[in-house]
């Protein structure tokens, strides 16, 4: 990196580190050889749903970059977000759950962050569930860059935005200009490829399209909580297989795009949870995801464009397993089907002056939730819904000064059975210096309760809670960020935030059966502190510390809540044949569970990777939890198992990947 000592260097430099990007240039092949100008330029579009520079944005915005991913080894959007502070993740073996500052409840379902692709929700229609793991509907390797937006973001995007918006951008033709082929090779037969093509045609056309897959058997395991002979002494073997496939296709010309995608993952469960019977193969959950969308944009003048969109999503759910004394095969089911429109305006009032506004309206036309027995056939749980979601926002920013920018927006969302919820923002950016910026945020944000923590009932497992209200969230934040000089940056970020009308899942008293329910208040407040340093060789180091305490209306810690989380992503070339080596480890305290505690743990991934070449080829090698350390995860409470507060996760793994470009 060039040495840069004037304050308009300094300013460019602000702007780098407040894109989070990491010192990773957008696009380029080679890491070892970037100008400034590469390192400044991401986009930021989902902060205000119009693109602008991060150091614009009166939100705390983080930009991973396509060169993060393949540096670091990254194979989900989980593990991309552990690397970035105020995120952390737990997993049940089913699916990957992310918390955020200090919050990540054990039994929810990823509902209090929205995940877009290309600007598109893709959080479904049943379970409010944005899927990260295995199970996203987009391979990772086909992403050009994930913005994280971190606090509320209802006031343009909604409900479930209450932690946080992640906005998944996929490459484009041009940027692809041919195509790929990728291979992998993991630990416990793990084998997975992908095919792209991509190109942007003499006509301004541009089309890419990607299809991938995975199969992989999983390790062998262990469970105390069934260390009997009449349960194979806890032993398992061939019961946490995956088998997933992906497409994504998308064609746009003269500001009309069109975009489809779909995904099917079956994932073996080896937890014996909820009362399936343990060691059964056939014991799995099936999600499979789709959506087909048509935007349009078009400029109505130099200061003005208007763009929309018209979508068809679909997702379906099973999870088939034995029940019982004697054993039957059950079947849990769920089909949810929408589709909506959006509209939004985008405008520059003037010099000083930028306004956006939109409405939104989604119809939920099938929202059905199944549990049966297959022989003899008994029907358990069958229930049938519909409903209708919209919303309607504006946002102002106004440079009030060259120095201080304020921000003032809304939104009103009306969802079916539950009042209007109002969710305003307010935001200033003040640059103290050339080297020094400081951000001040307000806002609030809500989450309905899904139609499964709404309405599913199951005789002896679970009682349904029609009269359940959404939640509402109020953050108070403030950030500053300063260079001590042009390739050293220091962020600090406080807030404090309280949720009110808590959804939670609880033990019902009379029954003793699960059922969700308004549990009150939640508080918390915390610290992030972030060293990131850049070196002119092109080595990269990112550093950072959260200190967080969040508890609930009577003082008590939330459980699967850590205080302290310490974080490290290291790169540095290496002297032969172009190579970077990537270190990343992180750091996790004790957390409380249901039960118990969670110990501390601790976690260092390694990966070599060779940028593409000459010879159009790219190899890398990654080493996951480098000391195989034995560390557990939070689990949610289980009526059947009601003993088991944790689930041991990986040990040492590795990945050797390839990819081949024509």
């Amino acid at each position: 990196m060039k040495n840069a000592s004037s304050p308009h260097a300094s300013l460019k430099c602000i702007a780098l580190a407040l894109a989070g990007c990491s010192a990773c240039a957008h696009g380029a092949d080679d890491l070892t050889e970037l100008s400034l100008d590469q390192l400044i330029d991401v986009p930021v579009v989902s902060a205000s749903r119009f693109e602008q520079k991060a150091s614009e944005t009166t939100a705390a915005v983080s930009v991973v970059t396509r060169d993060d991913i393949r540096q670091y080894g990254w194979r989900t959007v989980a593990e991309v977000l552990r690397s970035l502070h105020g995120f952390y993740t737990h997993s049940d073996r089913g699916y990957d759950y992310v918390g955020a500052r200090s919050f990540a409840r054990p039994q929810d379902y990823n509902t209090r962050v929205l995940l877009l692709v290309d600007g598109q929700r893709v959080n479904d229609a049943i379970y409010d569930q944005a899927y990260i793991g295995t199970d996203g509907i987009i391979d990772l390797d086909i992403v050009d860059r994930i913005e994280v937006i971190r606090g509320p973001g209802s006031s343009i995007y909604g409900g479930n935005a209450v932690f946080g918006v992640i906005n998944l951008i996929t490459r484009s033709g041009a940027q692809l200009d041919g195509g790929e082929l990728g291979a992998r090779i993991s630990s416990h037969n793990t084998i997975d490829g992908r095919a792209s093509v991509g190109k942007r045609l003499d006509n301004g056309a541009d089309f890419l399209a990607s299809v991938s897959g995975m199969n992989a058997t999983g390790p062998a395991l262990y469970f105390p909580e069934f260390d009997t002979p009449a349960t194979h002494n806890g032993h398992t073997a061939h019961t946490d297989y995956t088998r997933q496939g992906s497409v994504f296709a998308r064609v746009g010309i003269d500001g009309l795009r069109l975009t489809t995608a779909a995904s099917r993952r079956t994932k073996g469960v080896p937890t014996g949870a909820f009362g399936a019977e343990f060691n059964d193969r056939g014991h799995a959950f099936i999600d499979t995801q789709s959506y087909l969308a048509v935007d349009y944009t078009r400029a109505l003048d130099a200061a003005t464009e208007l763009s929309g969109r018209a979508y068809l999503s679909d997702y379906t759910y099973s999870a088939p397993a034995l029940l019982g004394t004697p054993s039957v095969r059950n079947h849990d089911e769920a089909h949810g089907s929408w589709y909506g429109v959006e509209l939004k305006l985008v405008s520059s009032l003037s010099a000083r002056n930028k306004l956006v506004a939109g409405i939104e309206h989604q119809r939920n036309r099938i929202q059905n939730q199944r549990n049966y027995d297959v022989a003899p056939y008994r029907l358990n749980a069958d229930d049938h819904r519909q409903s209708e979601r919209s919303g309607v926002f504006v946002q102002d920013d106004f440079q009030w000064t060259p120095d201080l920018k304020l921000s003032v927006g809304g939104r009103v969302d009306q969802v079916t059975g539950q009042g209007a919820q109002f969710s305003p923002r307010l935001g200033a950016v003040y640059r103290l210096s050339a080297q020094t910026v400081w951000k001040l945020q307000y806002g609030t944000a809500f989450r309905a309760p899904n139609v499964y923590e709404s309405n599913y009932s199951y005789a002896g497992s679970a009682i349904a809670n029609p009269r359940l209200r959404g939640e509402k969230i109020t953050t108070w934040e403030t950030s500053v960020e300063h260079y001590l000089d042009s390739q050293t940056r220091l962020l600090g970020t406080a807030y404090v935030y309280r949720l009110a009308g808590l959804i939670d899942q609880t033990t019902e008293a009379r029954s003793g059966l699960l059922q969700y329910v308004n549990a009150g208040r939640s508080s918390a407040r915390g610290v992030e502190l972030e060293i990131e340093k850049l070196w002119t060789n092109g080595a990269r180091l990112r550093t950072s510390l959260e200190l967080q305490h969040a508890h609930d209306a009577t003082g008590n810690d939330l459980t699967n809540s850590p205080n302290v989380i310490g974080k490290l992503n290291l790169s540095v070339p290496l002297p032969w044949q172009s190579l970077r080596l990537g270190t990343e480890a992180q750091w996790l305290a004790a957390r409380k569970t249901h039960a118990g505690t969670v110990p501390d743990h601790g976690l260092a991934n390694l990966t070599l990777l060779r940028p593409m070449a000459g010879n159009h080829w790219e190899w890398s090698a990654s080493v996951y939890n480098l000391f195989d350390n034995r560390y557990f995860d939070a689990t949610a409470y289980d009526p059947t198992v009601p003993q088991r507060d944790r689930l041991a996760q990986d040990g040492r793994s590795y990945r050797l990947k390839a990819v081949y470009r024509f």
